[in-house]
């Protein structure tokens, strides 16, 4: 919850709307409780009201028992840090990060250890940074400098002539981190969800790999690609946020 529309301005972190959002939600799925509400790219909003606001209401709410556990979303670290610091121990059940724990960005790694000692458990979001990491590459409104989107094209290039996936290897290494409770990722077609699953039991060591030694050869070369950019980003929300 959070955005209701397509414009920066269609943030609304009100105690009001915050409600009236589960409430709906509980409408729409027709279920007496959610497992999990979270607020969503909290640095596109004013901090304080997140804070003064929809944490209270969303403390009501699972008090209720209309809601079972309360996460929080957004891609600057200092965002979530600030909710988080300012809310009463104990309210988050989760945090979801994006595009910070990828073979081009492994700054939530650095993270987990604060976000586990609020409670909190970690979903990394995005393990191929929006699209970055495929042989076709982002969409035109990714937001990646040009030196990133620059390094990711080589990985690709890399990739293909050793025969090897960089989305497989991405997501693999990703998923590697005991730290990280889950990984979430899209997919789009059925075909997609089949092999990212037979790639996660090859990850997890729980299905034969016959790549394996491909794919680690090239995961130490794609260190070397991405050393020059490694944890490079972009702003999100509003700029004292970031």
């Amino acid at each position: 919850m959070g955005r209701y529309g397509p414009e920066v301005k269609d943030f609304d972190f009100s105690a009001e709307r915050v409600t009236a959002s589960v409430h709906e939600s509980l409408a729409r799925l027709q279920v007496p409780y959610l497992d999990v509400v979270q607020l969503h790219d909290v640095e596109f909003g004013d901090l304080d009201q997140v804070v003064n606001e929809a944490v209270p209401a969303l403390l009501k709410i699972k008090e209720a028992g209309l809601a079972r556990h309360i996460g929080v979303t957004g891609l600057p670290f200092k965002a979530l840090r600030y909710v988080a610091d300012r809310s009463p121990p104990g309210t988050f059940d989760m945090v979801l990060s994006y595009c910070h724990y990828c073979l081009n960005d492994q700054t939530l790694g650095d993270e987990v250890a604060y976000f586990q000692s609020r409670g909190m458990g970690v979903v990394n979001a995005s393990p191929l940074c929006m699209g970055l990491l495929t042989p076709q590459g982002p969409p035109e409104w990714h937001p990646a400098p040009p030196a990133l989107q620059a390094a990711a094209r080589s990985a690709a290039e890399l990739c293909a002539s050793r025969g090897v996936d960089l989305p497989k290897l991405a997501m693999s290494w990703a998923m590697r981190n005991e730290d990280i409770a889950t990984t979430l990722v899209g997919m789009c077609e059925p075909e997609q969800v089949r092999v990212n699953v037979q790639n996660t039991l090859e990850a997890l060591g729980a299905a034969p790999n016959a790549q394996a030694a491909a794919e680690a050869a090239v995961l130490a070369e794609l260190e070397g690609v991405f050393a020059p950019v490694m944890g490079l980003t972009w702003p999100s929300g509003r700029p004292e946020n970031n």
